[in-house]
């Protein structure tokens, strides 16, 4: 093989350090078994001969197991040293890649059909760097998160590394766009999916709530892929954020503010450079909406008391309007001329929490009034699921973001600017009238 004709495919490496490291899981497995195989000095009869059988075959296991150990061993070393050769190779594209972008102008000269010179797609610009920088983070994670599996014995722990690891690898091969990237404590992570270039006419952004962390990110990524798949003229992009510490309790920690507190600047912050992004690329003419989904909601709610720059704001099973929001007068006047949404499912728990601060708002608990009545808010139907079920109760807080469903075509059109359902067709009495089952047999909500 010439050397003209030799390239290296840094994902092909990750796949085989994806496999190679099955293998030595597999190995460690049963490692594990034989080191903890042992027999009773008289598992082999009583008389003397056979506690030296005993003995002889505990020795053949610990050589054995030692052997298996070795092997794990050399696993994990090659493991490691595709995963390093990978990033190795990511890390000079990305150098050579910033070297040849040097050489160009900022901004490519006005032509037709884009005489204000506008830039090309986001990826290829000033993100261009955080993204390339990512790369290198995201697979020196996955080396990481390798090592640190090999020594997980808790189920939960390892179900939870082990999507980290499938996340990092899916990334890594289909060249995602990760504009926010820190792996430490739950995982801090931002995506862009899709394009802001010339034609750009919709962008969304999408902040989760309860128990978002990096090992299920990917289920709200895929919520974003979906919404941009949908419009057929590719005019739509889509953010989703998780660039900060979400609550994971939703009983204790859910009715904290501190959360939503902390991560409502940086949201803003961000909001203000997605902002230039869409200024850069796509020109004017563009509708940014946030859509924060349970606690997500009341994020965005505090995100605009701090100025949130965006067009709409859709509240989908929404914990409230923000800490202390209780009317249009507690935003400052730069949000005057937002349009807002919101969406409940009937019986969804969250309603619950949403406008009521249990006389306990001065400790910062409660996240403000309940965007489906607040002032100026058009709340919107939740309808049916893709299979044509009611959506209601408990499981309808997660499936209202399912693909298919009446509930998710009604936030397509609320980024897109379609036409929208409105709230209104459906009681939930009726569900009890038409015998449906309302209630398990301790009287809990299912």
């Amino acid at each position: 093989m010439t050397a003209a004709g030799y390239r290296v495919a840094p994902a092909r490496l990750d796949t085989v350090a994806g496999e190679t490291g099955q293998r030595a899981d597999a190995l460690h497995t049963a490692e594990t078994a034989v080191s903890g195989e042992k027999v009773p000095a008289a598992a082999f009869g009583q008389v003397e001969e056979a506690k030296a059988a005993a003995k002889t075959f505990e020795k053949t296991m610990k050589e054995l197991g030692g052997k298996l150990e070795s092997g794990v061993s050399r696993l994990r070393s090659i493991q490691s040293g595709l995963t390093e050769s990978a990033a190795g190779y990511r890390r000079v594209d990305a150098q050579i890649a910033a070297m040849y972008r040097a050489l160009l102008p900022e901004d490519p000269l006005p032509k037709a059909g884009n005489p204000a010179g506008i830039g090309g797609s986001a990826d290829t610009g000033a993100w261009a760097h955080a993204i390339e920088e990512n790369r290198a983070k995201v697979a020196d994670a996955l080396t990481a998160e390798r090592g640190k599996l090999a020594g997980l014995t808790d189920a939960d722990e390892i179900a939870r590394s082990r999507a980290r690891i499938k996340l990092y690898e899916d990334i890594l091969a289909n060249n995602r766009q990760i504009l926010k990237f820190d792996p430490s404590g739950n995982g801090r992570i931002a995506e862009l999916v899709g394009h802001v270039e010339p034609g750009t006419r919709n962008v969304g952004l999408f902040v989760p709530g309860v128990n978002t962390q990096m090992s299920n990110f990917d289920a709200y990524a895929g919520l974003g892929r979906s919404l941009v798949a949908a419009d057929p003229t590719g005019r739509t992009a889509m953010v989703v954020w998780a660039d900060g510490v979400f609550p994971q309790n939703p009983v204790v920690q859910g009715p904290d503010a501190s959360y939503a507190q902390t991560m409502a600047p940086d949201l803003k912050h961000f909001t203000d450079d997605l902002r230039g992004e869409i200024s850069s690329h796509a020109g004017d003419g563009v509708t940014l909406t946030a859509i924060g989904h349970s606690y997500g909601g009341a994020t965005v709610g505090l995100a605009e008391t701090h100025g949130l720059d965006v067009d709409r704001v859709l509240h989908v099973e929404s914990a409230g309007m923000g800490h202390g929001v209780w009317s249009p007068s507690d935003l400052p006047a730069s949000q005057a001329g937002v349009q807002r949404y919101s969406m409940t499912a009937p019986l969804d728990p969250i309603e619950i929490a949403q406008g009521n601060a249990w006389g306990l708002e001065w400790t910062g608990i409660g996240h403000g009034a309940d965007p489906d009545t607040f002032p100026g808010v058009t709340e919107l139907e939740t309808g049916r699921s893709a299979d044509g079920s009611q959506l209601w109760g408990l499981s309808s807080h997660s499936d209202v973001l399912k693909p298919g469903s009446e509930s998710w075509t009604n936030i397509y059109r609320v980024i897109t600017t379609g036409p929208v359902t409105p709230d209104g067709t459906f009681d939930p009495r009726g569900i009890l009238e038409h015998g449906v089952e309302f209630l398990n047999d301790g009287g809990v909500l299912r």
